[in-house]
């Protein structure tokens, strides 16, 4: 049975990676449909505007450190003395083949986008159960958490990982009846800042590229309205591109083929081994 909130009336809300894209626009509809929302961000500048915008508080956090993660929450909880919704969003992307790919940058792409999951799930999870009648987690994936793609290694790796968190987590949740449900957000093409986010790679020199984005790519703030609707519902699956689906088919006939084919050498064997 889904677990979500079908009023977002009062309910304290935090989403990180929250000064711009996805993690601002979520923030927007929550803001919408009354909720108390605190967004979070390791970028200052950016934060500071989208805070005053919003007219909410903004906290500065590194969502790979868990003692950020901590210190948000005690914000928030300060503030309104529960947490409802949490909003793990951030995130960062390294894209190239495997080839060109770092440890280093391995380990920055899985820290933000893996790692910064687990944190706010780790951080998050017990305060809303013990806290809230009611609450709900969103964790961004990407479509790269269902479907792989030429280089997306790492950028995949942090967002299989992601999926596979949160479902995990949502069957243990219903196991045991809680009043807290999960949903995995795994959108394809939105319009966002994530090919720069090396901009805000610790010891990296930011440059700001001028890249070129595909015309009719989903705008963030569908997706945010898409994302408030899942949490009000209680989705497992957030899906914002209904159209990606003959991909996603297209790799798990390749998995099941290849059971096929064992099934076959199997029988071919006698059924020995």
């Amino acid at each position: 049975m889904a677990v979500g909130v079908p009023d977002l009336t009062g309910r304290s809300a935090v989403v990180t990676g929250g000064a711009a894209g996805i993690g601002y626009a979520i923030a927007a509809s929550l803001i919408a449909r009354g909720a108390a929302v605190t967004i979070a961000d390791v970028q200052v500048n950016a934060l500071e505007a989208a805070a005053a915008e919003l007219g909410v508080p903004g906290i500065v956090a590194d969502v790979s450190r868990i003692e950020d993660v901590r210190r948000l929450a005690d914000d928030v909880l300060a503030r309104h003395g529960r947490i409802d919704i949490a909003i793990n969003n951030a995130g960062v992307a390294k894209i190239a083949p495997f080839a060109d790919l770092t440890l280093a940058d391995f380990r920055w792409v899985i820290d933000v986008n893996l790692w910064g999951v687990i944190n706010g799930m780790n951080v998050f999870l017990p305060i809303i159960e013990s806290t809230s009648s009611q609450g709900f987690i969103v964790n961004t994936a990407s479509i790269a958490g269902l479907r792989t793609g030429s280089g997306l290694a790492a950028y995949g790796v942090s967002k299989f990982g992601v999926v596979a968190l949160t479902e995990t987590v949502s069957d243990e949740l219903a196991r045991r009846n809680s009043q807290v449900g999960v949903g995995v957000l795994v959108p394809a093409m939105v319009r966002s800042d994530i090919a720069d986010s090396e901009r805000n790679r610790p010891g990296v020199q930011p440059v700001r590229t001028t890249r070129r984005q595909p015309s009719g790519i989903m705008a963030a703030e569908v997706v945010g309205e898409i994302v408030a609707d899942a949490v009000e519902r209680g989705d497992l699956y957030i899906v914002t591109h209904p159209d990606s689906l003959e991909s996603l088919r297209a790799r798990h006939r390749r998995i099941e083929d290849a059971f096929a084919a064992a099934a076959r050498r199997h029988v071919d064997a006698g059924g020995s081994h």
